[in-house]
């Protein structure tokens, strides 16, 4: 039931936003009782942490499986772009991220920060993390993913499309600054 209730929650936020998931609403969604949602969350708070923490195990995954690959060489850093900027499209992430944000419950979005701090730690292992510059680097290097990631997740192409711009235009920027990031600190670190 608690599955079925936070799938209803998910659906709610895809389509109508995060200011549409009530507890009357996702019961209506989700085909149960009110007292059904108020049983298994007890309040539209409790309903929002459960479905933070779903979307953070989906990032989790992600980005896991990203690092995973990326320190085989099988994903380029463009595809490590498109990976964070999807996994905050998919499902409204982004848009519940920022609604939490800017109405003050930006405290339960801890669990994320940790996530992404963990992803940077987990890169700066290594003489890949040295090359890169440390966790210092690799830290930048997210956040100038992270960021943007957001952005689009919360507006779309649109401005891409409204600047005359190819789609994935702002993607590939990103991907493409990476890229030179990464050759600028490799170049410091072997001068030093």
């Amino acid at each position: 039931m608690r599955a079925q209730i936070i799938l209803a929650a998910r659906a709610l936020l895809q389509t109508d936003g995060p200011q549409a998931i009530t507890l009357k609403a996702v019961a209506l969604r989700a085909g149960v009782t009110h007292g059904n949602v108020t049983y298994h969350f007890g309040t539209v708070d409790a309903l929002h942490s459960a479905l933070i923490a779903t979307i953070i195990e989906d990032l989790t995954f992600a980005t896991t499986a990203t690092v995973g690959h990326l320190r085989k060489g099988e994903m380029s850093l463009r595809d490590v772009v498109d990976v964070v900027f999807d996994a905050f499209a998919a499902g409204g992430a982004g848009r519940l991220v920022a609604w939490l944000a800017a109405t003050g419950a930006g405290h339960r979005l801890t669990p994320l920060y940790s996530i992404i701090a963990g992803l940077v730690g987990s890169l700066a292992e290594g003489e890949a993390g040295a090359q890169a510059g440390g966790a210092d680097a690799i830290g930048l290097m997210m956040a100038a993913i992270v960021v943007p990631a957001l952005g689009e997740a919360l507006t779309g192409t649109r401005l891409e499309t409204e600047l005359g711009l190819d789609r994935g235009a702002v993607r590939q920027f990103i991907a493409d600054g990476q890229v030179r990031l990464r050759e600028e600190r490799a170049l410091s670190a072997g001068a030093a």
